[in-house]
């Protein structure tokens, strides 16, 4: 997995990289474009398009059957009968390319997501970092044992532990815009984790390791070796806002609308029948 999500990230950055001439909501738009486009021409060459289309054609003629014999009720009802195999046909049809479609785009919106979920940190507001460790007995040997730059000064009264849980929490001023590192640990179980402060647009590592879907989701950041006492490193960065239109809407609803809107719009363009 590491493999996979180091070749995303670099295909990300490079992707954000072209788009850092445009504003973060541009960029969503030219992404989302991209998106349904690309979604198109993977429909298109996964799916029946002679049987979809034939599909259309029969749901069109029953359609018009119901409406020109609406007083014959045998007609009408044999006509609605057919629309309604015919849908389920086009179910059918819809379910292979559907799901060989999920991977691409999951795997495009966790890189939007890098971006678009979380803003960095601020200058001058605390932020708070938790560790969760694989043992609780550990907890009690990480007063010391996170190492920040002095532009980021740490709470005189952190760490806090919670021993059920097997976590640790520190709150953390940064002074200065930038990138820093966080070493958790001492020794050679040590676990790196940068800290995003600034007010501009850039990937953000919210978290490192965890179970398997949070590898997946927040892909910024390589594994926890197995061997480490530490489960998990996680920053609570404030979350971004996306303006469109004067409204604060989600990234990922306005990448979903949007990138079904441009389908639509491309899809005569590219004779792909959906």
């Amino acid at each position: 997995m590491d493999i996979v999500n180091k070749v995303m990230v670099w295909l990300g950055d490079a992707s954000f990289a072209l788009l850092s001439w445009f504003s973060p909501l541009v960029g969503l738009w030219i992404i989302s474009a991209i998106t349904g486009v690309l979604m198109l021409y993977i429909w298109r060459y996964t799916s029946n398009q002679d049987a979809i289309a034939d599909v259309r054609r029969k749901i069109s003629a029953h359609l018009l059957a119901t409406r020109l014999f609406k007083d014959d009720l045998s007609v009408s009802f044999r006509a609605q009968r057919q629309i309604v195999w015919q849908a389920i046909r086009l179910l059918g049809h819809s379910i292979r390319p559907m799901l060989i479609m999920t991977i691409p785009f999951v795997l495009i919106m966790i890189q939007i997501g890098l971006r678009y979920e979380f803003r960095p940190a601020v200058v001058g507001e605390p932020v708070r970092v938790k560790a969760s460790l694989k043992s609780a007995e550990k907890l009690f040997g990480l007063a010391d044992q996170l190492k920040a730059p002095s532009e980021v000064k740490a709470n005189r009264n952190d760490p806090c532990r919670v021993a059920q849980l097997g976590t640790v929490d520190w709150r953390l001023t940064p002074q200065r815009a930038g990138t820093y590192e966080l070493v958790f640990g001492s020794g050679e179980d040590t676990v790196e984790m940068p800290l995003e402060v600034g007010d501009d647009f850039r990937r953000v590592s919210k978290l490192r390791g965890g179970g398997f879907l949070d590898r997946l989701l927040y892909s910024g950041e390589p594994s926890i070796p197995e061997s480490s006492v530490f489960e998990s490193i996680e920053v609570y960065y404030p979350a971004r806002s996306t303006l469109i239109f004067g409204l604060d809407i989600h990234w990922l609803i306005s990448l979903l609308v949007l990138s079904i809107v441009f389908a639509l719009i491309f899809k005569p363009v590219l004779k792909v029948h959906i």
